[in-house]
Formats: C-alpha cells, structure tokens, sequence
C-alpha cells in the first residue's frame, strides 16, 4: 500500500474546469452548502483577470468512492472516468464552485451565474465583470471569452476592445492556482483534515464540524438534520443542528458544552441519532399539548428543549404521569419567568438535566426556589420576544387561549395558512395615540400592553383609542363581551381602564392579572 504523501503544487484555470467538467475534481457531502452570491463571484474573477492571488485548493487525491456528492447548482456533474482517480475538495469549495458556475452559466439557488467582461473597463478603478450586458459591443459573456468559440467574437471587435479581449483570455488560461495535494489517506483521517484546516480559520460552525468529523458512507449528519428539521419547522418547532448536537452530547456524555459535543463519535453519533430524534419529538409534543405553546419563537430559551429531551432519554421515551407533568411545566415556567439559563447557563442547564434524571429515576426531587413576580416587572418588561422574561408572559397569555375580538374566533397561535389570520401582537393602546399623550416608547412598549389578536383585526385598528374601537366591539359581541376579554387576561378592573382610556390605570390592572397567572404556572 503506497505511503500517505503531501505535495504542493500548481494547476492552471483550464485544467481546473475541464477536471471538473469531466467529474475529476469533486466536492464532497460533508462541505457546508455553497453560500457565496454572484457579487462575491465577481469579484473573484475580477482578481483573476487582474492576476491577483485568491488562494490556494486542498485536494485528497484518492481512488476511494465517497457515497454522497454535491453537484454545481443544476449542473449534474458526470462519474469518475474509469481508472482515474478523483480530487475531492477539502478547502476551496466555495471559490472553486463560482469559477464553474459561471463559466457554465448554472442556475445556482435560482441565480443565474452568467456574467460579463467589460472590455472598455480601466482595470486600475474599476472591476472588469459584471453581471448585466448594457452593450454586446463591448460586454463579453466569460463562457465565449476563454471557451473555443473566442475566434468566433475577435473579428468583430475594434482594435483596443480586441486588445483588452486578449488580455483578459490570456490572463485566465495562464492562471495558476496552487494546490496542496494529500494523497493515499483513509476517509476518517482526511475528515479530520477537513476539520483541522476550516477549524483553524474559524470559517465553519460547530455543526460543520462534526458533519465532516463524523462522516461515512452510511451515515450523512447534514442529510440526516436536513430531514429531521423539516418535521419540527412543520410544526413550528424549528432550530438548528447545533441544538440537535447538544442534546446527542447530553444523552452520550451527560454533558452539553462543546467539548462535550466534539467528544461524541462517529459512532456514537450514528447510533444516538434516531433515539434522540424522538426524544425531541415527544418534548415538542408535550410543549404543545402540555404546556400549550404554539410555536419555538414563544420559547424562552432553546436549552429548554435539550433538558426536557433529557427526561424522556431518562424516561425511556415514555410521556410522564400526572404528577412528573405537572413539575415539568412548572420547570417550564421558572425558567422563562426567572431567567434561570440569562447567565452561568452551561452549569445550570446541566444541573437540570441531572433534576430530569432523578425526576425520570423517581427521585423525590423538589424545583429550585424562585421568587414571586410583582405586576411592577410586568409593566417593566418590554415587548421583545427574544428576551425570556417577555416571551414568558407571551406564552402564559397564549395558554389562555385567546379568542379575536372582532369574530369570538380561537386566534391561531402557530401556523396559519392565510396571512389575515396569522398571529399579531397588538398593542392594545396603540403607540402612536399614546405618543400624542406624552407616553415614550419604551412605556408603550410594555408588555402588559400586549395581546394577541389576529392580523386582519389589528389592521383595521390602526391608531384608534381603545375606547372607541372596542366599544365598537363589544356592541357586536353583546353577552360574549366580557368572557372574551377574559381569555386576554382584561378583567372588569382593567376593562374599565380601558374604556376610559387610562392607560397608566389598566397597566397596574392587567400586570396583576399576568402576574397571577405566572405565579400560578410557576406553582407558587
């Protein structure tokens, strides 16, 4: 068996195309998805007309056959002739990806990759390509300026448009990129290559990481997590293979930090895949049908999903009785209304991911002491989603099951199909009225001021009082009326603020209501 070698070399832009036109150089499945856009192309040829450095390629030189390939864009690119061996891409995927494309013309993320040489630009100011023709006189496709079909345009061309035409084609079929090449090394030695180089860069993420570190021919991280985020994004639950790989780590390793997730191996990985998959599904369902939230923008922290995945793992994959439901919501609500994971969050999610184990285990284990909320945090808090205390109290007034105003209908929380009936969050005093009464932003923006309604029906509130658009509402909905403001937590106290248009007098109400009903949630 020949010895692993690493060589460096050099290999000019015609060699590079026709390889991969004829299915030498390939990328493989575990590189991360193209992600460059035509101006970043642009530029890229732009240096190389200009003869500019863009960097060298990393080869693995093998005659070893990897199970899953990427094309270039709708261009299927053919097999390995037989009896040559194939150059995978180990860095250099995204430059290497662009120069095809547009040489080809490919259709890359419904982007036509077709791009011009202006051959009446001044190289020293400006960029020489671009992505529009103004004038076929002057504005070359690159296809016919390096491809055979240049003898076919040069007759035609006035005598400085000819020159700078011959100077631009002799510039790419002279360009030499260098290649390090590594040759005769098995497929996890040349993944953890993959990994070392792009990880010194800094330019993958952890979860490119572990698809590279973790690839083989039966099993494909970024497929398997293209698959499976599609059913959770479905149900409004969707987040990110990091959050997928942190739960693996919690179920293999007991821990989630990064050491803990590159500590899992292939293997390992592989085999815990589909367990921790269903885990994570019975956790969305039981956030949905128990602690009835809607959908994963209402969550206060995405930790939340690995700790509860943690006791269905501890639990067997089995949903809890009554009474391990009813401390689980309780855990739910303690941590979005205490902030718990808003610091030291890596300790604490791992010191309930060990309460879920003794809970799961049948442990007398009692929740961690948390303080009452006051209406003041109530009234204090700002409407913003992607804070944890706000997204809290969103929540806790999604469980009341909220009905629209305008029809008696139940306001759907998670996925409409029509946009008038998506979820919007109205501020009930409407800002641009409370601004006309010398209330700022961040008092109008307080989250007691919040309801959810439909989007057809906050439209066409615009910037009413709500003295008068409610009223309006409430002659409609006759006896119905007050019960349906009960559902927004508005009782007689707060509606009567309301219909006065006292809006510091309804903000002291309703933060009492809310605060109640946190307080209740949390169990205290």
């Amino acid at each position: 068996m020949a010895e692993p070698s690493v060589s460096i070399e050099t290999m000019g832009y015609t060699q590079l195309i026709e390889d991969i036109g004829q299915g030498v150089v390939k990328i493989p499945a575990f590189q991360r998805d193209f992600d460059w856009d035509l101006d970043r192309t642009l530029r890229l040829l732009d240096s190389i007309a200009k003869c500019y450095p863009i960097g060298s390629f990393l080869f693995w030189d093998t005659e070893e056959e990897l199970g899953s390939l990427r094309n270039i864009g709708n261009i299927a690119l053919p097999d390995v002739p037989a009896g040559r061996q194939v150059s995978y891409v180990l860095d250099g995927q995204q430059r290497i990806t662009s120069l095809y494309a547009s040489v080809v013309e490919a259709e890359v993320e419904g982007e036509t990759y077709k791009v011009y040489a202006d051959l009446e630009a001044d190289p020293r100011r400006e960029e020489i390509f671009r992505r529009d023709c103004p004038n076929a006189r002057t504005c070359i496709p690159l296809a016919d300026l390096v491809g055979e079909r240049a003898h076919t345009i040069t007759p035609r061309l006035a005598k400085a448009r000819l020159r700078r035409f011959s100077e631009i084609r002799e510039a790419f079929r002279t360009y030499q990129f260098p290649v390090v090449r590594v040759r005769n090394q098995p497929s996890h030695a040349v993944c953890e290559m993959f990994e070392r180089v792009n990880r010194g860069g800094m330019s993958l993420n952890l979860f490119d990481i572990m698809v590279a570190k973790t690839w083989s021919k039966d099993f494909n991280l970024r497929e398997r997590w293209d698959q499976l985020s599609d059913e959770f994004e479905q149900k409004g639950f969707g987040f990110d293979g990091r959050l997928m790989l942190q739960a693996i780590a919690a179920h293999v390793r007991g821990g989630v930090s990064e050491r803990d997730i590159m500590g899992v191996g292939r293997d390992d990985i592989a085999e815990a895949w589909g367990h921790t998959g269903a885990c994570l599904k019975l956790t969305v369902d039981f956030l949905r049908q128990a602690v009835s939230l809607p959908s994963l923008g209402l969550l206060s922290y995405p930790a939340v999903l690995v700790v509860l995945s943690h006791f269905f793992d501890r639990n067997g994959r089995m949903n809890p009785d009554a009474k391990r439901s009813q401390q689980l919501c309780q855990y739910f609500w303690r941590v979005g209304f205490g902030a718990r994971y808003y610091a030291d969050a890596g300790s604490r999610t791992e010191a309930d991911m060990k309460l879920m184990g003794d809970l799961a285990g049948k442990t007398r284990r009692v929740l961690w002491e948390v303080d009452p909320v006051p209406p003041e945090r109530i009234i204090e808090a700002p409407h913003k989603p992607s804070w944890a205390f706000s997204a809290a109290v969103l929540a806790a007034l999604a469980k009341t099951g909220p009905v629209d105003l305008h029809s008696g209908m139940p306001v759907t929380l998670d996925n409409s199909l029509s946009r008038a009936n998506g979820r919007h969050y109205h501020h009930i005093f409407p800002k641009k009225w409370l601004a006309g009464k010398g209330w700022d932003e961040k008092q109008a923006n307080s989250v007691a001021n919040i309801m959810l309604i439909p989007a057809q029906t906050n439209l066409g509130i615009g910037a009413q009082p709500p003295s008068k658009y409610l009223r309006e509402f409430a002659r409609k909905a006759g006896t119905n009326w007050r019960r349906w403001l009960r559902t927004h937590l508005i009782f007689s106290s707060a509606e009567d603020a309301l219909m006065r248009d006292d809006y510091a007098r309804f903000l002291k109400e309703r933060s009492k209501s809310i605060a109640d009903r946190a307080n209740r949630l949390m169990g205290l």
